[in-house]
């Protein structure tokens, strides 16, 4: 499946303000529920061996980016610190420090080889193709099911988005109501919902 993006106007008061950005459409954020499932399915490492690595990984991140230290996790890229604070000139020997300096943000830079992976992705413009207040048919919506279930054993609203060429929210209110209808059973939470196929659309299948 492809990525959405949209094009947007640059926004400011510059000459370049009629230029325009590419900005992702973003479907969900994953998390380790979703990651972690998939890693356990593909190895023989356990939910709790993830979750106990990446706390290792984690401690020892910040051990090492408070020491002043960069971070290299091979395949992944390299971590540093950004500082900031306030500036101002030392009185008595005229020079410049920073007062209150504090983390502005971890920096990251991605190694070389996982630029390389992700030199295959395919993406889509979306920017004029969401109708708004467009709500599809039922055949539209039981084939767009059929179509994503033949991919994947879970769906995100983000999919329905994409496949049936909806709006944010019409999806949202798509999602809605085929879970209430059965067709959609959500086994993620409330506010990261994963759909797999309900159990009245099983029965409709089978």
């Amino acid at each position: 499946m492809a990525v959405p993006y949209k094009l947007l106007k640059t926004g400011g008061k510059l000459p370049h303000n009629k230029d325009l950005r590419a900005v992702l459409d973003v479907y969900e954020t994953v998390g380790i529920k979703l990651l972690g499932d998939r890693i356990v399915k593909a190895t023989s490492l356990t939910m709790g061996d993830l979750v106990g690595a990446l706390e290792a990984i984690r401690y020892e991140l910040v051990e090492q980016l408070m020491l002043g230290n960069r971070v290299h996790l091979p395949g992944l890229g390299y971590f540093s610190l950004s500082v900031k604070g306030e500036l101002y000139e030392d009185p008595n020997t005229h020079k410049f420090r920073l007062r209150n300096p504090y983390v502005r943000t971890v920096n990251f830079r991605p190694e070389k080889e996982l630029l390389r992976a992700l030199s295959g992705t395919r993406f889509e413009n979306v920017t004029h193709r969401y109708e708004p207040h467009r709500t599809p048919t039922p055949q539209d919506v039981d084939a767009a099911l059929a179509r994503l279930f033949a991919e994947a054993d879970y769906i995100f609203v983000g999919d329905l988005q994409a496949e049936l060429h909806l709006s944010r929210p019409v999806a949202y209110r798509l999602a809605r109501r085929l879970e209430a209808e059965g067709k959609l059973e959500n086994v993620g939470s409330r506010y990261r919902k994963m759909f797999v196929r309900g159990g009245k659309e099983t029965s409709q299948v089978t």
